[in-house]
């Protein structure tokens, strides 16, 4: 099991996520930031937009982070048929062996028949690529939704990225997460979480902790997915919260950014 970070693990430093802090963070940047951390592992992801790099850009990215000996990964947003193509093609060129993908982008969620129809005609061409398509479970599907899906497209060369928190969303806790997905499993993030309850006592808040600090079982989801001897990836995502500042906020992201490491690196004995 290789230690990895993701764009995830940065994205109130990455920006985009309020109108008044755009992205700022060059792939680069965050290259860097992986290697201070001593990463094996850096998952670009949607939240930092690499489509748009000229080729030219992406080798040199490759090129910086083979001489830090990390790999790379690559993540996209959408299943519509350009931005597969696109990313599959980028995935080649910085030698991910995964393209991890969310299903649905703005104004398209598409039902199951549609994301069907929509990969499968890409099987001969991740297959010659010896890349894997790993979906990611998001908030709108269930995990059942999911099994079905990679039945349907193929489970000889789609799996899931399985994130340990997302899919609270559609109602299903890790607990039943986890052994659903886990069999499919080719990529994990690692991301850990608490429940509060709100001011009042009235009902109750899911908030995101530094990996390792909060409910997250890390030893069961690693047992899960094949233990630390199997060859997959475990890349830490955060939810930190919003603070007084966004300096702040930056500041508190970095620190749990570090204790993640720290603490994911003592699970998997790296």
């Amino acid at each position: 099991m290789k230690l990895g970070v993701s764009s995830f693990t940065f994205p109130w430093a990455i920006g985009g996520i309020e109108p008044e802090h755009p992205v700022v963070m060059s792939a680069f940047e965050l290259l860097e930031r992986a290697h201070d951390l001593k990463a094996d592992v850096l998952q670009i992801a949607d939240n930092l937009p690499i489509g748009e790099l000229a080729e030219a850009e992406l080798l040199k990215l490759k090129a910086q982070a083979d001489s830090y000996a990390i790999a790379l990964e690559v993540g996209t947003r959408g299943n519509k048929s350009e931005n597969i193509e696109n990313f599959l093609r980028i995935a080649q060129l910085l030698s991910s062996p995964i393209l991890r993908v969310v299903i649905d982008s703005k104004g398209h969620e598409p039902a199951i028949p549609e994301i069907v129809q929509l990969l499968k005609p890409f099987e001969a061409k991740f297959k010659q690529a010896q890349i894997k398509l790993a979906i990611e479970n998001h908030d709108r599907l269930t995990c059942a939704e999911f099994n079905e899906i990679i039945d349907q497209v193929g489970s000889d060369w789609v799996g899931i990225c399985l994130d340990t928190v997302n899919s609270l969303g559609a109602v299903e806790a890790p607990n039943t997460v986890i052994p659903a997905l886990a069999p499919r499993a080719i990529n994990v993030h690692m991301k850990d979480f608490e429940i509060v309850r709100t001011n009042g006592q009235m009902g109750f808040t899911v908030r995101g902790t530094a990996l390792g600090e909060g409910r997250l079982d890390i030893a069961e989801v690693i047992a899960a997915v094949g233990g630390t001897k199997r060859e997959i990836t475990a890349v830490i995502e955060l939810w930190t919260p919003r603070q007084d500042s966004y300096e702040a906020t930056v500041a508190l992201e970095n620190d749990w950014a570090k204790i993640s490491v720290t603490n994911l690196r003592k699970s998997i004995g790296s």
